[in-house]
């Protein structure tokens, strides 16, 4: 009987390496994770030899191959994806190794000198890293962590925090780049990572971010032999020190406050512990919302508590501890374009004559009003990362729209929920104006 070499020829001439990985594997390896269904093994261009696994794993494996293709875990500002069905750690890790490779290929060779002589050792970039609340932050942060460890880059770990600390230790390590773990804005199941990269610039698509993506499937070796370092960093200290000098002489004014994010409620708390203010708390899920619906459960679920606490004012703050929406006295919500020209208002009367971004959307109806007031109104994309370099380049003092996210100019432009409140709370000190008129008067020519 005459034995049928040509399989044995075809396989011998394949190099099976999984997709994103720079190492051959064998293909008993390659058939083992195929029956394994391998999550990789989707975009695998070599996935239809299936060798003599079982017929029902076959099967298995072609109704996968005629679903329908999934959808990138790239989104406008970071990468979504839900928790193990598309973002896993393994995953995740893949993305931090592509963002240090990155930083390797900007980094200038440097020498390290112990007891006068060279060791010949390049030193790895700094990352900061973070997670926020999800029950799966601690998993995929963890897979980050360690990648950016193989990847030789010195680990700063600041723990379970918020966006803007998050940012804000980004700056003030001068870290080469920095990796937040989050789902914000999505249902409690999915996960994700947000990116900055030098000088704390937000990585959104159109400033860095498709240069990742880009990057991704390319190989690439790790840059040195050596681990890189971690150690862990108290961010929220000079986070929140830092917070104290925005809110003073304050007239006395009753807040409600819905906010998921335990993290914010308590810097709320020790903030106005020591204010004329009084802040009352009013519990909300965690879950998408529509901040800009009159109809959305927690807009109206915060009306109602306003009306019934006899409050001056409301605010509602989403799961990214950026965006927000306030409601005035009687429980109507303010539309985010009034709250932008309020605040503008107060920032240009401290900075007359500088520069305030706005979003393309809500240029034509408030550049009047900028210029009334004295400012000089810039249009920019609606992005995090476009926002942030058109502050940069025009030394803006401040930027908004019509997304509820408001940005200031602090050491880096800061997007930060706590510090849109003690701007309304500023505004609403300078006289005794209900929160509803003073909206009002913001918009009379609008």
């Amino acid at each position: 009987m005459q034995r049928d070499f040509s399989l044995t020829v075809d396989a011998a001439d394949k190099q099976y390496i999984c997709p994103g990985q720079t190492h051959p594997i064998s293909r008993a390896v390659h058939l083992s994770r195929l029956a394994a269904f391998f999550p990789d093994c989707r975009n695998c261009p070599l996935r239809t030899d299936t060798g003599h696994l079982p017929k029902q794993t076959i099967e298995r494996l072609q109704r996968t191959e005629r679903r329908v293709p999934r959808r990138s875990l790239f989104s406008p500002e970071g990468v979504r994806g839900v928790y193990l069905n598309e973002l896993t750690r393994l995953q995740a890790g893949r993305f931090a190794e592509t963002l240090a490779s990155l930083l390797w290929d900007e980094a200038p060779l440097t020498g390290r000198r112990d007891n006068g002589r060279s060791a010949g050792r390049r030193t790895g970039p700094i990352v900061v890293v973070g997670f926020d609340e999800r029950p799966s932050s601690p998993d995929i942060v963890t897979g980050v962590t360690a990648a950016l460890r193989r990847m030789a880059c010195q680990v700063v770990d600041i723990g379970l925090t918020t966006k803007p600390c998050f940012w804000f230790t980004a700056d003030h390590v001068q870290a080469a780049a920095g990796i937040f773990v989050t789902g914000a804005g999505r249902e409690m199941s999915w996960t994700g990572l947000d990116i900055v990269g030098r000088e704390t610039l937000p990585m959104s698509l159109g400033t860095g971010l498709e240069q990742i993506e880009a990057r991704l499937e390319q190989p690439f070796q790790r840059p040195t032999r050596h681990s890189g370092s971690q150690r862990m960093f108290q961010a929220a200290v000079p986070y929140e020190a830092g917070l104290w000098k925005h809110f003073h002489a304050l007239r006395p004014l009753t807040v409600c406050c819905g906010c998921p994010v335990r993290q914010v409620r308590r810097t709320l708390r020790q903030l106005f512990a020591r204010l004329p203010c009084r802040l009352k708390f009013i519990p909300i899920p965690d879950r998408p919302r529509q901040l800009d619906a009159d109809d959305d459960p927690d807009v109206q679920t915060l009306s109602r508590a306003i009306r019934e606490a006899d409050a001056h004012l409301g605010l509602l703050i989403n799961d990214d501890a950026q965006c927000c929406a306030f409601v005035d006295e009687a429980g109507v919500l303010i539309p985010a374009r009034q709250i932008t020209r309020l605040i503008a208002n107060v920032v240009l009367s401290n900075h007359p004559g500088h520069s305030v971004v706005i979003e393309e959307e809500s240029v034509e109806p408030l550049r009047p009003l900028i210029e009334d007031a004295g400012g000089v109104c810039i249009g920019s994309g609606s992005t995090a990362g476009e926002l942030s370099r058109t502050m940069r380049a025009h030394n803006a003092v401040f930027a908004g729209g019509d997304s509820g996210r408001f940005w200031f100019r602090e050491n880096i432009p800061t997007s930060d929920a706590i510090l849109t409140l003690a701007r309304i709370l500023e505004a609403l000190s300078r006289s005794d104006t209900p929160f509803s008129e003073a909206a009002r008067q913001t918009t009379a020519t609008s």
